[in-house]
């Protein structure tokens, strides 16, 4: 914004008012706007998130476990809002692909995905973001990232920028903590070349990984510096869960009792409030227990860092980091071992929690997750060498297997048995047995692991563990690339690990936790969030529809005096048109009704693609402006390169007519140089865009290329869906019809799906054929120009030359399948049988092709032909 800074001491000496810097007025220029949409009458929040992103102004946060879950996402998604999916909970690229792949099934065609990654976590980040980048090139819908837990340096930040413009994607998001860490994101923006950045601001009393700052304070501070960049969008999050508390932040009204002018946000951001959702994962009771916490207002969220306050409680969570939980056994726990001992020196602990032994292991069996392990079958608390191989057996499925359910909690902790079971097989087999105990196991009842262990060896019930095998153990409890086991088998230097570690995901499965006691586990809460839920199981939907409808109705009061009937009508929700200037050498003749554009015979003096883009969309928004600004084409749940830019671009000489109806672009044509009409596009119906590619073939006759696509503007990143299906169809007939097509009569093409099937092909060589030929390819020999005794001769390349339309039939037949239209010919290779004279003018070759190969590569398919060759009824090639 060009008022976005204030103006200095000169400006109170300037003469001429023209040239004081004025005043911003944020509310004005920033503050939300109503529109109502045509296609569907509903009227809508317009602000710069809304333009960014295609959603509307609410939206959930990426947090862990909570929106791990594609089942809340893909709700959240199909009731029109935008949520983060949580990369918090995925641990390996294979989980990653098969969650968002998923997610991408189970929302509705044109919405995208954004994934939030810690990056804190430097493991999850290393494979997270390369598999991010991959899956969207791949055409899984990724949209965006949010990268929390912490802002990247200014040069990784633009790397990281770099590749998601490069993969496709279309925003990213940061979540500073500070105001110094505000002013880096802005930074980074400004430099970011117009990519779209969504600042989300939390500030502490936030309920997951934040800062230490008032709410306020910061983004009063830097309020204008994030205004003065064009491409950032700024989002509230933290303590909301109703109408009435975010309204004054969409408004910008919140920020006058601070004496300050209105300061609007973009959009709300929400969190806590999410976790007693009807779809949300949230255990029962731990549903429960957040209702019934009180909370705290605004002006008391930093009390928790002392203590408990409104059943909440701040604690430092696996990453060093402070979060917001409900006060429960396990997080009071937790706060008094950080205090106590994992705040101190690492090589420090194991001598405090030595002294400590008893309490410790008392109370981790009385109020935590992870009960310590050690464990005699009488009830008796033990170390781990005083177990014996069966009793750790029976400890390892008692708490790594619910019972009642007959499930793993885990299904890595099955693994995790079995490798123990192995090594006390080594252990005590006095010789090599026939077959394992472990191949045995199959689908046995985990139950029965112990027993049947004891069964083939009796020493088991009796032998306590070697030390060797109490090492081997704790290795195998820490063993990386499995989820963390559920218990704590010693009090070493590990122990801050072993006890924190991937632990929050239990308030979603309390059946797994001891005793299934909801306060033996960690619910992350916000203090100021927690008062708004008050009902256990409410539909995710009727919760954000609450916020964002509640918003429209008082804006349509505050805005239009509560006439809906002046509500601005707009074709869809989306940036503003961009206004693009023509070079001379285009020349230009607009009427009301048609305007027609002739472009000069030079390519050197063509327009820029994307220049020329902007100027064919016109100056508002419609369909051609969607279907022109969509980098990408839905098909089914993947994304596709927006091949209709590549068909429109500039070409010499073509003379371009876009015709309106009603002001709006009803019909695009392309006429070629020669007068042929190379390309029509138009709006079939309301919501049907048809484009059709006329070709015209060697011999004079135009083939047309029909596509179809859906017009859809609710989703205006991704408005324009084709069907893959009908695509790969009207491909394989237009390919037929081109290459086919012959002087006299076009070859009707059979299908077939057999890849034993033959094709036999005959041709008479002509005096034509062969001199035709020989000047395509620019083979100027003497012996096919002129007759040596009568005969002229012709290239041997006309054993391939025959069978061309078989090879053409191979390639649009089904065993092939689509993507005719990115062939690539590879190589060929001609091995001329034994004692063959050459070919002569005359000869009448005939070719037997058949399939000899199909495989599935990375770069795609690959597709291997054989041809046999005769002439006089003898073979003369292959």
């Amino acid at each position: 914004s060009s008022q976005a800074s204030l103006g200095s001491r000169a400006d109170l000496f300037q003469s001429e008012l023209s040239r004081v810097t004025a005043s911003p007025n944020w509310q004005a220029e920033f503050g939300p706007r109503l529109v109502r949409t045509v296609h569907d009458g509903k009227v809508h929040i317009d602000t710069r998130l809304t333009r960014t992103m295609g959603m509307a102004t609410v939206m959930v946060a990426g947090m862990t476990p909570t929106t791990c879950s594609e089942r809340l996402v893909a709700a959240i998604n199909g009731a029109g809002y935008h949520a983060e999916f949580a990369g918090g909970g995925v641990h390996s690229e294979k989980d990653m692909a098969e969650k968002l792949t998923a997610l991408a099934a189970s929302i509705p065609p044109g919405q995208g995905i954004t994934l939030n990654c810690i990056y804190i976590n430097p493991r999850q980040w290393t494979f997270q973001f390369p598999a991010l980048l991959r899956l969207r090139r791949e055409g899984v819908p990724v949209d965006g990232l949010c990268i929390g837990g912490g802002v990247p340096s200014f040069g990784a930040a633009l790397e990281i920028i770099g590749q998601l413009r490069d993969a496709g994607i279309r925003h990213v998001a940061f979540k500073p903590s500070s105001a110094k860490a505000i002013r880096n994101v802005v930074r980074v923006a400004r430099a970011a070349e117009g990519f779209p950045v969504i600042l989300q601001w939390t500030g502490g009393r936030a309920g997951g990984h934040h800062s230490c700052e008032d709410f306020h304070q910061p983004i009063l501070e830097t309020y204008a510096a994030v205004r003065a960049c064009a491409n950032v969008a700024l989002v509230a999050g933290s303590g909301f869960g109703d109408a009435a508390g975010t309204l004054p932040y969409m408004t910008g009204e919140w920020s006058t009792r601070f004496g300050r002018a209105p300061m609007p946000f973009d959009g709300i951001l929400l969190g806590s409030r999410i976790m007693v959702a009807k779809e949300a994962a949230t255990s029962l009771a731990a549903k429960e227990l957040i209702v019934a916490a009180a909370g705290l207002p605004d002006s008391e969220w930093d009390t928790t860092y002392d203590g408990a306050r409104g059943g909440v409680i701040t604690v430092v969570s696996e990453y060093g980091e402070l979060i917001h939980a409900l006060e429960t056994r396990a997080t009071s726990f937790l706060k008094d071992i950080y205090r106590t001992v994992l705040s101190q020196p690492r090589e420090k602990q194991p001598a405090i929690l030595q002294a400590r032994r008893s309490e410790i292991i008392a109370r981790l069996n009385s109020d935590y997750m992870r009960p310590w392990f050690g464990k005699k079958a009488d009830g008796r608390v033990v170390d781990l060498e005083d177990m014996t191989y069966a009793e750790v057996v029976g400890r390892m499925v008692a708490l790594m297997y619910v019972k009642h359910q007959q499930r793993w909690i885990h299904t890595s902790y099955r693994q995790a048995v079995v490798d123990f079971i192995a090594r006390a097989e080594r252990r005590l087999c006095v010789s090599a047995p026939d077959a394992p105990l472990v191949a045995e196991l199959g689908d046995a009842n985990p139950l029965s692991y112990a027993r049947r262990l004891v069964d083939e060896y009796p020493g088991a019930a009796k032998l306590v563990l070697s030390s060797e095998d109490v090492q081997f153990f704790v290795g195998l409890c820490k063993r990386r690339g499995q989820k963390p086991l559920p218990f704590i088998p010693v009090l070493d230097s590990d122990f801050g690990v072993l006890l924190q570690k991937d632990t929050i995901w239990q308030s979603e499965d309390v059946d797994s936790v001891v005793d299934s006691d909801p306060q033996r586990t960690g619910v992350q809460q916000g203090p100021v969030a927690a008062p708004h839920s008050t009902t256990v199981d409410e539909p995710v939907k009727d919760i954000l529809d609450s916020i964002y409808h509640s918003h429209i109705e008082s804006l349509i009061e505050r805005l239009h005096g509560g006439d809906k009937s002046s509500i601005p009508v707009v074709e869809y929700v989306g940036a503003d048109p961009v206004a693009e200037s023509l070079p001379s050498t285009v020349l230009v003749e607009a009427s009301a009704s048609k305007c027609s554009y002739q472009m000069p015979a030079s390519a050197g003096e063509l327009p820029e693609r994307g220049v020329w883009l902007q100027a064919l969309a016109g100056p508002r928004k419609s369909w051609l402006r969607a279907l022109l600004t969509a980098p990408a084409i839905v098909q089914g749940d993947r994304l596709v390169s927006n091949y209709v830019l590549r068909m429109l671009r500039p070409r010499p000489s073509q003379v371009v007519t876009v015709h309106f109806a009603d002001g709006l672009p009803s019909l695009v044509e392309i006429v070629g140089p020669t007068g042929l009409l190379e390309l029509e596009l138009l709006l079939a119906a309301s919501s049907t865009v048809r484009l059709t590619v006329n070709h015209q073939t060697l011999y004079g006759k135009v083939v047309p290329f029909p596509l179809e696509f859906d017009y859809c503007p609710t989703y205006i990143l991704a408005p324009i869906q084709g069907s893959k299906s009908a695509e790969d169809d009207s491909v394989r007939d237009f390919c037929n019809n081109v290459w086919a097509a012959s002087a006299e009569q076009p070859t009707e093409y059979v299908d077939f799906d057999d890849p034993n099937h033959l094709l036999v092909d005959e041709l008479t060589i002509s005096r034509d054929h062969a001199r035709g030929f020989c000047a395509c390819v620019g083979n100027e020999s003497w012996q096919y120009a002129f007759a040596d005794n009568g005969s002229l001769q012709a290239p041997i390349e006309f054993m391939t030359i025959t069978a061309i339309r078989s090879l053409l039939a191979d390639l649009q037949s089904s065993v092939f399948g689509a993507g005719q239209v990115n062939v690539v010919h590879m190589y060929h290779r001609t091995k001329v049988a034994d004692g063959v004279h050459m070919l002569s003018v005359g000869d009448t070759v005939s070719t037997i092709t058949s399939i000899t190969g199909l495989v599935n590569l990375g770069p795609g398919k690959r597709i291997s032909t054989a041809i046999k060759a005769y002439c006089r009824g003898k073979l003369i090639g292959t």
